[in-house]
């Protein structure tokens, strides 16, 4: 297990467990606001692997996902927010929560923000959303409609890449020489740099051995995800699926 590393991360964990133990005490599901991937982590590594805690976001593959000890995923209170806005105005992640937070609602209360031509998919805990249906009208100066939205019908992410490598190795510093096209020489130097992290934990061991589920984040080349391991070529070099997060 990793050492608890930050002040920010002794109090994470301090209200798992108290959610945890709350949830023991009343009898009902207790919930931490929605989490950035480090948190999830973070918390996946330091509490008890036989906690009764689930992950949440509003739909599956979620990003920011909410905490629930003693929950089901039907007990989460997460809302859906379509925003409508027209075509010609594109409208960034960037743009809707700076929006949102113009409102006065609080990065926890915001999980993913979903965008296409025209229209944005927002989940929010349950408290926030009259606010947001109430007061949202302008992001920017683009003009928006608002309403409850379907959390199964999403935005098709524009900004993913779904990639197949053929590796010598799993090895680190083999995904970052293939995903960079970098020579292993120069990626190693990447790890050694610190500029290279996996399951957002700066990793600086070249040769650590990934399996799929493991998050590649290297610095001004984007956040890669290995998802799937194909197997051996004929050549005895190992063919592995990516989704590369732009």
């Amino acid at each position: 297990m990793a050492a608890v590393r930050t002040d920010d991360d002794r109090l994470l964990l301090s209200r798992a467990y108290d959610a945890i133990e709350l949830a023991a005490v009343r009898h009902r599901p207790t919930f931490l606001g929605f989490l950035n991937e480090h948190e999830r982590m973070f918390l996946r590594d330091h509490l008890p692997h036989d906690a009764d805690i689930c992950w949440f976001g509003g739909y599956e593959d979620a990003v920011r996902v909410m905490l629930g000890a003693s929950a089901d995923e039907g007990d989460f209170p997460v809302t859906t927010i379509a925003i409508r806005y027209p075509e010609a105005y594109p409208l960034t992640h960037r743009d809707v929560l700076g929006a949102l937070m113009s409102l006065l609602i609080t990065r926890e209360s915001i999980g993913d923000i979903l965008t296409e031509d025209g229209r944005a998919v927002v989940f929010v805990r349950d408290e926030v959303a009259s606010t947001i249906l109430s007061e949202l009208r302008l992001i920017g100066r683009v003009g928006v409609s608002v309403s409850v939205g379907d959390p199964v019908d999403l935005p098709v992410r524009a900004d993913v890449d779904e990639l197949t490598l053929t590796l010598p190795s799993l090895r680190l510093d083999a995904f970052v020489a293939a995903l960079t096209g970098l020579s292993r020489e120069k990626a190693s130097r990447l790890i050694r740099s610190q500029l290279v992290a996996v399951d957002h934990v700066i990793e600086v061991n070249g040769a650590k051995p990934l399996h799929p589920g493991h998050t590649i984040t290297i610095r001004k080349y984007g956040k890669f995800v290995f998802t799937d391991d194909l197997g051996l070529t004929r050549k005895g070099r190992r063919r592995v699926a990516v989704r590369h997060f732009r």
